[in-house]
């Protein structure tokens, strides 16, 4: 413990005091003034196809032509795209960015609240706009990132927000986007780390389900009563739950087990809950009763290693393929903060393991916005939605190919620099320098 400490110190010496008293460079993208045409482009539209050598137009923020015949106004600024692709914001749907600077550093982390019942903590509350992380991950293409908090069974309510903004405020596009959940385990863990007999862990498991059916018991009876105006004392953990019963708001599950996800379907249906089960690495194994149950998956990262010692190596390389096949709704993830930016890469893994490229985009588009409720507004290239939108010169789902040379967030342009460019960029002089 005290080797941990005195680390946690000299880290956050060297790094902690530049993370947490500047904020990053990257001044954040202007309104949109003037029409953008982008011409001559393979655009990835995600819902109606590819359009090959194609132009969209954009305009205060919207876009408002798209197609190979397309009429471009005499004022409008065009940048010609041949050779490159458009694609729609990819979305990061389950993370802590902007929560958590350092993860060694304890001054640096606002992930989560003491205590096992805050669905009261609001991750939105505790978003920094100004995280060093941010321009790191949407430089990748990931234009949005639904931030949640950790920690307890009821961790608290997350919030959906844009990557580019002067604050908080400018970057909440659903600032509550629903309650996060860890559901208890429901089996024995027999790992080396587990130092707790089987009948202890088996009933610690129970009163902690039985704690959370008691907790969604009691908000579903308060939301009925505050409807009938019968509440005289407002209770804040009980406000904050009810948009889940009145207005079908999220309820994102973390559970990865076969066991544990049929729980959490027998708990779905009890409650008529609107669930999305995150980092179900199980979830091929219950597809069908998950799909029929309406509910949607936040696949854990997928440059995983199998969950048990007699899976294949390519166990979670497959699971979006069953997933898909399936009829299932999913989204990629990649836990925590800065990994964000690799989860284009996850869903080019799982192409290169049998998904196709069509749904492998939708995991990283339209799914997640559907899943949000934001599909009217983003998640793919159609007229009327937000211009919301990258270009890139390679492959977006390649990590060798995947270049990012335009980002537009509501149309706005964004910057694409951050801690990384500069870096290369400076040991890059370096190396002229030498030369000459």
């Amino acid at each position: 413990m005290a080797q941990r400490l005195i680390l946690s110190i000299i880290v956050f010496m060297f790094y902690g005091i530049t993370y947490i008293g500047q904020a990053h460079n990257e001044m954040p993208g202007a309104p949109q003034t003037k029409t953008i045409a982008l011409t001559n482009a393979k655009i990835y539209t995600i819902t109606n196809g590819i359009i090959e050598g194609g132009t969209i137009i954009f305009d205060k923020g919207k876009i408002t032509a798209i197609g190979k015949q397309v009429s471009i106004p005499s004022q409008a600024e065009t940048i010609d795209c041949s050779g490159k692709s458009i694609y729609p914001g990819f979305f990061a749907p389950f993370a802590t960015t902007g929560l958590v600077e350092i993860e060694l550093v304890r001054a640096t982390r606002d992930h989560s609240e003491s205590g096992n019942l805050n669905p009261n903590a609001k991750a939105y509350t505790a978003f920094n706009p100004e995280s060093e992380i941010i321009p790191t991950i949407r430089s990748n293409g990931i234009l949005f990132a639904n931030i949640a908090p950790q920690g307890g069974i009821v961790s608290g309510t997350a919030s959906l927000m844009a990557l580019d903004g002067w604050n908080k405020e400018d970057m909440a596009i659903v600032p509550r986007s629903g309650i996060c959940v860890n559901f208890p385990n429901v089996g024995v863990i027999n790992a080396w780390w587990m130092n707790k007999p089987a009948d202890v862990q088996r009933k610690e498991s129970q009163e902690n389900i039985d704690k959370l059916y008691a907790l969604f018991d009691e908000a579903k009876m308060y939301s009925q009563m505050a409807q009938n105006g019968l509440i005289t004392e407002k209770d804040i953990r009980m406000e904050a739950m009810r948009p889940v019963f009145e207005n079908g708001m999220n309820v994102f599950i973390e559970a990865g087990e076969y066991r544990q996800l049929l729980e959490v379907i027998a708990f779905t249906k009890k409650f008529s809950l609107k669930t999305v089960v995150v980092g179900a690495f199980d979830a091929w194994r219950c597809a069908d009763e998950l799909r029929d149950a309406g509910i949607a998956v936040i696949i854990p990262r997928t440059h995983s290693l199998p969950a048990r010692d007699e899976d294949g190596y390519d166990e979670q390389f497959l699971l979006p393929k069953k997933l898909a096949e399936k009829n299932v709704i999913f989204a990629f993830s990649d836990g925590g903060s800065w990994q964000q930016r690799n989860v284009a890469f996850q869903a080019g893994t799982a192409v290169a393991f049998g998904l196709s490229e069509e749904n492998a985009l939708k995991g990283l588009t339209i799914h997640p916005a559907t899943i949000f409720g934001v599909q009217n507004s983003l998640g793919s290239l159609e007229v009327g939605k937000d211009a919301s939108l990258f270009v890139s010169t390679g492959n977006a789902i390649d990590g060798l190919t995947n270049n990012i040379e335009l980002a537009f967030i509501q149309g706005k342009k964004i910057s694409l620099e951050n801690r990384h460019t500069r870096l290369a960029e400076k040991y890059r002089e370096r190396y002229r320098r030498m030369k000459k």
